[in-house]
């Protein structure tokens, strides 16, 4: 998935290697202070990114050692943004936004919009990042077209997993017109499954833990 030019050399392995240890948080700090530049930070979220997607089981691990990461005393800032600022713009910035080498429509494990709800689930769990088209992804799942097209689907089982993962976050008043009850969106939800959008038996599995 990476679209980065190296920030240093081998910059990508270097993060891939980091992020392969049973703690990455020492091997990444010990990348940044080395290379103290902001474009180290957008090479280690295409790395982060990259490891998820070959290994989605370890989203929750790597996630919070971006957390630990981003609050490390010993992070190198960059000009008037600390490292956690610096993470969070660059998630914000990169959630279903970047290019992938082969993009995956049909529903199933493969599916790269399914990763990057997974992926953006993840930042707004562990509060790492959350940006309008993170929360309009979850709005375009909720009102998907009732039109029986795996595009609708894919769209109503993306939103589920942002919503089991931080589904919260559309309480907030910061969320502007986002914002939304548990009951709104259970209703919404509903209305998905009576439609017929959602026909996969996985997928199913998926939406109905919301009732």
């Amino acid at each position: 998935m990476s679209e980065s030019a190296d920030a240093f050399p081998n910059s990508d392995q270097l993060f891939q290697q980091a992020f392969a240890d049973p703690d990455p948080v020492p091997a990444l700090l010990k990348l940044l202070n080395e290379h103290p530049i902001y474009k180290s930070v957008r090479d280690l979220v295409f790395v982060y990114f990259d490891e998820i997607e070959r290994n989605p089981s370890r989203g929750q691990a790597l996630a919070s050692s971006l957390v630990r990461l981003g609050k490390s005393p010993d992070a190198p800032t960059y000009n008037s943004s600390t490292l956690s600022e610096a993470l969070w713009v660059e998630l914000r910035d990169a959630h279903f936004k970047l290019p992938r080498d082969e993009e995956v429509t049909e529903y199933g494990p493969k599916n790269t919009y399914l990763l990057d709800s997974l992926l953006s689930g993840l930042s707004l769990q562990h509060n790492l990042a959350s940006g309008g088209d993170q929360l309009a992804s979850i709005d375009d799942g909720l009102d998907a077209p009732k039109n029986g097209s795996e595009e609708s689907e894919v769209l109503v089982v993306g939103a589920c997993i942002q919503l089991l993962m931080s589904g919260s976050i559309l309480l907030a008043e910061d969320v502007g017109t986002y914002r939304k009850t548990a009951e709104e969106v259970a209703k919404k939800l509903k209305d998905q499954k009576a439609g017929g959008v959602v026909n996969d038996p996985h997928a199913i599995k998926v939406l109905e833990v919301w009732f």
